[in-house]
């Protein structure tokens, strides 16, 4: 009985009321998502989704180039800064019918200084590392899932911080081409 675009919805709704005290996102892409959901729910309803994510909204770490929403690193030199296409990471999973929502905290170029975002679970604590923005938006129950990196920590330590399943696969497994 449920539909992504119903789904959507109620990602977006809790967007609205959660993320003026978490900002786990730092820029969201409404539009097109629903515009997604919909192509998505006409699938569902032929009996034709794309794979088993088809329909799931996700956020994307603001070090990943969206072709449709900036990707500013966390540094206010690449304010707008808008690539040409998908990191292969997004790709892939836009080619399977994920929703991108929007773009999430991160701290500036991965590293450094903890930023503006806030652990969904307490707002007086810290989410963590670089991927902070990914895990409080999971936590908070904004989407389901988000995408992260990791170097020393930065994915593992906020999931854990913000009760969300974190996890980092292999080290090369996977291209890095967009982050």
């Amino acid at each position: 009985t449920d539909t992504p675009s119903d789904y959507l919805e109620r990602c977006i709704t809790a967007i609205e009321a959660k993320d003026p005290d978490v900002r786990a996102f730092v820029t969201l892409g409404v539009g097109n998502a629903r515009r997604a959901a919909e192509d998505s729910t006409r699938r569902y309803r032929a009996g034709k989704p794309l794979s088993a994510v088809d329909g799931m909204p996700i956020g994307v770490k603001d070090i990943m180039d969206t072709a449709d929403l900036p990707t500013q690193m966390g540094n206010a030199i690449y304010k707008e800064s808008q690539p040409r296409w998908d990191a292969a990471c997004v790709h892939a999973l836009r080619s399977g019918g994920a929703i991108v929502v929007g773009k999430t905290v991160t701290t500036a170029f991965a590293s450094g200084e903890t930023n503006e975002t806030r652990n969904p679970l307490d707002l007086t604590r810290t989410p963590g590392g670089s991927s902070s923005g990914s895990a409080a938006a999971v936590g908070a129950g904004m989407v389901p899932a988000a995408l992260g990196t990791q170097t020393q920590g930065s994915t593992l330590r906020p999931a854990g911080f913000c009760g969300a399943f974190g996890f980092k696969p292999t080290h090369g497994a996977l291209t890095m081409q967009g982050v």
